[in-house]
């Protein structure tokens, strides 16, 4: 009987291991995945679909360009409309396509310039709803320590700042 008991009993605990683990890895995604903790914008350029002859001219936002961005599990500390006190966020694996929405016109060129090494990127999109204001932004990774985000015809650059 004493074998029986322990049988079921490790049986027990290895169901409750792998449905832990299975339960850990369908949890939603939150910042501190990749891209939390605290960033500093570095360098602002105009994005690369933006054309001489376009009407969509690009739009230096000054507090964002010297901004510092933090990631928290369910905010974001940052200038202007990036402060966030109820944040959401969905982590995907995206390819250059996907980059800026879409936007780049020739987009494994593009991307190339900006940074990014080939294959699939870690894009991180952030919701959030302040007041009247329904944000939403994608953040991509080039490496761990750099991120980039479009923001009104600019592509802005961040550093990870490190203790």
């Amino acid at each position: 009987m004493n074998r029986i008991h322990l049988a079921i009993a490790a049986t027990c605990c290895a169901v409750a291991a792998v449905g832990t683990i299975v339960v850990w890895q369908m949890r939603p995604a939150q910042a501190q995945e990749a891209f939390a903790g605290t960033w500093d914008v570095v360098d602002v350029v105009p994005a690369p679909w933006v054309g001489a002859n376009s009407s969509d001219k690009p739009y230096l936002n000054e507090a964002i360009a010297r901004g510092r961005i933090t990631f928290m599990a369910d905010s974001v500390q940052g200038p202007d409309f990036l402060n966030c006190d109820k944040a959401k966020y969905e982590i995907a694996k995206v390819p250059p396509e996907y980059l800026f929405q879409g936007g780049l016109t020739d987009p494994a060129k593009q991307a190339q310039e900006l940074g990014f090494k080939g294959g699939e990127i870690l894009q991180m999109s952030m919701s959030c709803i302040a007041g009247d204001a329904d944000i939403g932004m994608d953040f991509d990774m080039i490496d761990e320590d750099v991120a980039v985000f479009a923001l009104d015809n600019m592509i802005y650059k961040m550093h990870r700042v490190r203790p």
